[in-house]
């Protein structure tokens, strides 16, 4: 046994063998696919059904985004490789400007990812004696920059989810600490819920701390102004302004790559936190930049999402708005209750949802599975994502094989929700 085989069967008994004893036992785990076709993917010489995608708008597949790449990949080359600091393609200042202007803050910055983001920010707003608070059920790479942040001196306190008298508690007893960062999802990427946004907000500015707001999966969805026409809301703009809240004590970041279907994420901020960040965010010199095709695809997404993504919104809806409702007619319990492109159906076992995984890979389904460690033990899920792309017809087929999940979980007495305690 060599000294890598050791490390790996000591690390084996970690919360996380369970994953790999799933990704052993389901098709829906590492699966390499050959080919798309709109929604629908090649698995070897099987077409599937894709619930698994988050290009929410579908911009993955708009020909006159695509159209757009050619032309800046001659102009830029695929992939101008200085770290921001040196200097950034003009792609780049474009597409902030566009931002801010979209999100209605006084300026954006553009890292390559949210978690280059958080790892880069947290640290650096925290500084050695700040104190962060943390929503448990915050994404993990949230938690992952907040543990960076501890171990340079900040302290970090964590609270239930939705717990904000909790939260009010933790912010009395550090009222006098200076720097004081609470970390939250903005909409919940497994249930797709939104954070109450006032409500924070009018906490941070109590007690003069940051909203630090991760809206990877809101932004482009979730947006201003929502009606009964349109219970997103409009423009796609983020989760703050879904809530007609404003920036002054909440920093919102912003996804790309998932209704946006581009390699890059945003901070909203002022000139003068820009000026900053660019000085204290690690990622800003010691990151390789986005690629132009996705500065370009962004830039292209906010115009196309200005001239028709309400529509794609409305059609996104009323697509999700099918498919919780059919699944719940089935009996299925789904925690959702803003109709977002989130599905995720519960299982509660890790055991029936790999079971569950090979019947919908059976009927020509794909989806993302959800084990233990990735939710807690009793919480495994089913992840079922929407995209304008998808069609009535697919939800359909998608409705018919979770029937066939269903009929298996009633053959060996599983039940269907959970149980309240």
């Amino acid at each position: 046994m060599n000294v890598f085989e050791r490390v790996i069967d000591a690390n084996l008994k970690s919360q996380r063998a369970d994953i790999r004893q799933v990704l052993h036992a389901s098709p829906m785990f590492d699966a390499q696919a050959m080919e798309i076709d709109k929604r629908k993917i090649k698995f070897g010489d099987k077409w599937m059904i894709d619930f698994a995608s988050c290009n929410y708008l579908g911009f993955d597949l708009d020909e006159q985004i695509i159209e757009s790449i050619e032309p800046a990949l001659k102009k830029w080359g695929v992939h101008p490789s200085w770290c921001r600091l040196v200097a950034s393609p003009s792609l780049y200042l474009e597409a902030e400007e566009l931002l801010a202007q979209l999100i209605k803050s006084e300026d954006t910055l553009i890292l390559p990812t949210v978690t280059l983001i958080h790892i880069g920010v947290i640290p650096a707003l925290a500084g050695s004696d700040g104190v962060i608070f943390l929503d448990k059920s915050a994404h993990m790479t949230m938690y992952e920059a907040a543990k960076m942040a501890r171990d340079s001196g900040a302290k970090l306190k964590s609270f239930k989810h939705n717990d904000f008298e909790a939260l009010e508690a933790l912010l009395e007893e550090h009222k006098d600490n200076p720097k004081k960062l609470i970390l939250l999802d903005g909409t919940y990427s497994m249930s797709g819920n939104y954070i109450d946004v006032p409500r924070i907000a009018n906490l941070a500015a109590r007690f003069d701390a940051i909203a630090y707001i991760d809206d990877a999966h809101g932004f482009g969805v979730v947006g201003e102004k929502p009606d009964e026409h349109l219970p997103y809301g409009y423009k796609g703009n983020g989760v703050v302004r879904h809530f007609n809240a404003d920036y002054e004590n909440v920093l919102y970041i912003g996804g790309l790559s998932k209704a946006y279907s581009s390699l890059a994420a945003f901070i909203s901020c002022t000139k003068k936190l820009k000026s900053f960040l660019k000085a204290y965010a690690t990622p800003y010199d010691l990151s390789g930049p986005c690629p132009t095709a996705s500065l370009q695809s962004l830039i292209s997404g906010l115009a196309v999402n200005e001239s028709f993504g309400d529509e794609l919104r409305k059609k996104l809806y009323d697509l999700s708005f099918r498919a919780i409702n059919g699944l719940r007619e089935l009996g299925f319990y789904i925690d959702n209750d803003s109709y977002f492109p989130i599905v995720s159906v519960w299982i509660g076992d890790s055991m029936h949802l790999i079971e569950a995984s090979r019947i919908l890979w059976e009927s020509g389904i794909l989806i993302t599975l959800a084990p233990y460690p990735m939710v807690r033990r009793g919480e495994e899920t089913l992840r079922i994502t929407l995209t304008a792309a998808n069609d009535a017809e697919e939800v359909e087929q998608l409705l018919q094989a979770f029937s066939r999940v269903k009929a298996y979980l009633e053959g060996v007495n599983a039940p269907l929700r959970p149980r309240i305690t």
